[in-house]
């Protein structure tokens, strides 16, 4: 497996200081912590949150720079792959 909590953390430092700052901020209201803890402590629930926080569309659009951010740095899964980590709690191990 290469996609680690690591590179989950990596892509969100990676993204620009108003998108982190919203999904912090929303993060913080909706779910009483910050995103990085959904990235760091359940991996699984990332999509599920990016949903609550910013809505089904706009989770889609985060999801697909998350794939190709993970293919340019190493990590080459197909998008269904990548969906099913961020869904699911046994892909952890």
């Amino acid at each position: 497996m290469c996609l680690t909590r690591g590179l989950l953390v990596r892509f969100y430092g990676s993204l620009d200081f108003s998108l982190r700052f919203l999904l912090h901020f929303r993060s913080q209201s909706a779910l009483g912590y910050p995103f990085d803890k959904v990235l760091v402590e359940e991996p699984w629930r990332t999509y599920e949150a990016l949903v609550r926080l910013v809505g089904g569309h706009n989770a889609e659009v985060l999801l697909g720079m998350l794939y190709r951010w993970l293919n340019e740095n190493g990590c080459s899964m197909d998008p269904e792959t990548l969906r099913k980590y961020l869904t699911t709690r046994e892909m952890w191990g």
